[in-house]
């Protein structure tokens, strides 16, 4: 077995594990610095043939190449990947995984290797606990830029009667399809972005990009949520917020670590 040894931050593993699934790891494990502050993301290859590449690809996370033959690569993923609680009433739980649903909690079966949106970023957690507030059985909910469609599975777990995602990267719909599919649930999946939907076309509208992508289509997102909808923003931290803020009076704020999320209902 071979394997990549990458030093970043922790606001960095979700991205970076997305790009190592993407180059054709077999598995990743997750090592903890607290006192440098940094995490070592250690990716495992069946062959060496792609070792200049992923040098090369990588080369600003001081990339190390090893070969090691003892690591049960497959368990070491497992145990990366737990199952979690977020918010109130959700569970999150990879397809390996068997621990039994708590009581008063959605499982939602997730692949964690498959795209960014892993439930791990706390703005992917904040969102799913703004959810959790503003879903009403039946509504309609719209993630926008919904990348491995978990945002969409969970709205419809909680009640929504339905949830479209909507991205402008086929890659992104493949993978939230297959989430789909583990969920046993029919997705309602677009090509494109905020500016393909209708006019009030949300009870629920939800967008967990960046601050400056979601400046850039507020006024489109505005205009999907109905009369007395909600719009729920996040991917932004706290020194981000005040432009956020500026667009959307009395929205509710919600925090995880240095990461905000905003609830705005529309009137």
């Amino acid at each position: 077995m071979y394997f990549l040894c990458l030093t970043c931050t922790p606001d960095e593993i979700e991205h970076l594990s997305f790009k190592l699934w993407e180059a054709g790891t077999s598995g990743i494990q997750e090592i903890s610095d607290e006192e440098m502050g940094t995490v070592s993301l250690v990716a495992g290859f069946s062959g060496d043939e792609s070792r200049e590449a992923l040098l090369t690809r990588f080369r600003r996370w001081s990339p190390k190449w090893r070969i090691e033959q003892t690591t049960d690569w497959v368990q070491q993923t497992y145990a990366a990947w737990p199952a979690r609680a977020v918010g109130e009433r959700i569970f999150l739980a990879p397809p390996w995984n068997t621990d039994p649903t708590p009581p008063g909690r959605v499982r939602i079966v997730h692949n964690p290797g498959l795209a960014c949106g892993t439930g791990e970023h706390p703005c992917t957690r904040l969102a799913l606990m703004a959810l959790e507030q503003c879903i009403t059985l039946g509504c309609r909910v719209i993630d926008i830029g919904t990348g491995s469609g978990l945002l969409a599975l969970a709205a419809q777990h909680l009640g929504a009667g339905v949830a479209v995602g909507v991205d402008n990267d086929e890659a992104a719909l493949k993978t939230a399809r297959e989430n789909f599919r583990l969920n046993k649930l029919d997705g309602a999946l677009v090509a494109g972005s905020a500016d393909c939907l209708a006019q009030s076309s949300a009870d629920v509208a939800v967008a967990n990009i960046n601050a400056s992508v979601i400046l850039s289509m507020l006024d489109e997102l505005l205009l999907t949520v109905r009369n007395e909808g909600w719009l729920i923003l996040t991917g932004f931290t706290e020194a981000e917020l005040p432009a956020i803020l500026q667009n959307l009076s009395n929205g509710i704020v919600l925090e995880v670590d240095e990461w905000r999320c905003v609830i705005w209902r529309a009137v």
